[in-house]
């Protein structure tokens, strides 16, 4: 045990010695930084605005309706050269041929307008047949109204038709032929 006592102490005084010993040291000196100078900066002009119109001069007061009119300006003096007569006939220009108007333009992969229509009307029969098909007197009130509004959509596809818009009055027929067969599958 006495052992153990002299070299705690011995390892206390080692350790603490060296504590002891140790100084701080002084921070290194390091150079100052030094900022460069900013880069030049090259601006180049722009376009240049155009000029601001001139004023225009204000338009003279009106005259008063009541007083007398004025005389007319003098007409400038006629010209006293001869002009000369020549005989020859005037050169007969044509009429510019007429230019036929441009092809309406389409996305690549759309069909033309004809086309477009025959498409049209026949997803509509299509879809009015489906519809037809469905026996709807027997449908829930919920199920009915989705018979009406599919009626519904069918009809505004008929108007789209009308009205030249092609792929809307296809795309709606589309959904009431979907619809319809969803209702009959049920």
């Amino acid at each position: 045990m006495n052992r153990l006592r002299v070299v705690l102490s011995l390892t206390l005084a080692a350790g603490s010695a060296a504590c002891a010993s140790v100084t701080a040291k002084a921070p290194p000196e390091r150079p100052a930084l030094e900022v460069p100078a900013p880069p030049t900066r090259v601006v180049e002009p722009g376009p240049r605005p155009e000029p601001a119109p001139e004023p225009v001069p204000e338009l003279p007061a009106a005259a008063p309706t009541n007083s007398p009119r004025s005389r007319p300006p003098a007409r400038p003096a006629e010209r006293t050269d001869p002009k000369p007569e020549t005989s020859t006939p005037a050169e007969v220009v044509p009429p510019p041929a007429q230019v036929p108007p441009a092809p309406q333009l389409r996305p690549g992969g759309t069909p033309d307008a004809s086309e477009a229509a025959k498409q049209a009307q026949i997803a509509i029969d299509r879809a009015g047949n489906a519809l037809n098909s469905v026996n709807y007197r027997s449908f829930p009130k919920s199920r009915r109204a989705i018979y009406d509004g599919a009626v519904l959509m069918l009809k505004s596809a008929e108007d789209a038709l009308k009205k030249s818009d092609f792929d809307n009055a296809k795309k709606l027929a589309e959904k009431v032929e979907t619809t319809a067969k969803e209702l009959g599958s049920r």
